[in-house]
């Protein structure tokens, strides 16, 4: 029964990113594997596939994120997992990061929820509530890793100090970051000698 569903979610898996069956055989077995050596669950890992399938990503942009994210399955601070890969999403398309940079992101979420008063489930709220706005303000087609990581160190500087909510911090963030855009803004700032276009 087990192995039934799990060849009913790779073909959905299939249809979604019109893949090649070679290449849905390989994400199975990619699957597996995974599976078998850090003891997630195989359809968890499938449920996660179908996401990054449903997000655009090909088979080997999966593959290149499924053992990162089977790991936060692992660490005491992240949440459930498809919170995590909504956030993986949310910060690909918002600060254009690779899927080869898929542990490097999450590796970088766990080091700050490890040193810091912060969750990694916080950071990836963050991520999904003021992301885009902030990847809209800084430089972030330039270093995009250097850009998510600034979000996420601000993010932390507050959420460690003030202990509010992680929603209400990132949705404060999002109105500072839209407001910082807005030409008057700019303009009365300028007049203080702050040059925000720099």
């Amino acid at each position: 029964g087990e192995a039934s569903d799990f060849q009913v979610e790779l073909l959905k898996i299939k249809q979604v990113t019109r893949d090649s069956n070679s290449n849905v055989a390989s994400l199975g077995r990619e699957v597996f594997n995974v599976s078998r050596k850090l003891g997630v669950s195989s359809k968890e890992l499938l449920s996660v596939g179908l996401t990054l399938g449903q997000a655009g990503r090909s088979i080997k942009e999966i593959k290149d994120s499924l053992g990162a994210l089977a790991k936060t399955r692992l660490a005491a601070t992240f949440g459930d997992i498809t919170d995590t890969v909504n956030a993986l999403i949310a910060a690909q398309e918002q600060f254009k990061i690779s899927s080869e940079d898929t542990e490097e992101v999450l590796g970088s979420i766990n080091v700050l929820s490890a040193r810091y008063a912060v969750e990694a489930q916080d950071l990836t709220v963050a991520i999904q509530k003021a992301g885009g706005a902030f990847a809209t303000l800084g430089k972030s087609t330039d270093k995009p890793k250097e850009s998510l990581n600034e979000l996420l160190a601000l993010f932390t500087a507050v959420r460690s100090t003030s202990r509010e909510s992680a929603d209400t911090i990132a949705t404060g963030l999002r109105t500072i970051f839209a407001r910082l855009r807005r030409p008057k803004t700019i303009s009365t700032l300028e007049a203080f000698g702050i040059d925000l276009k720099d």
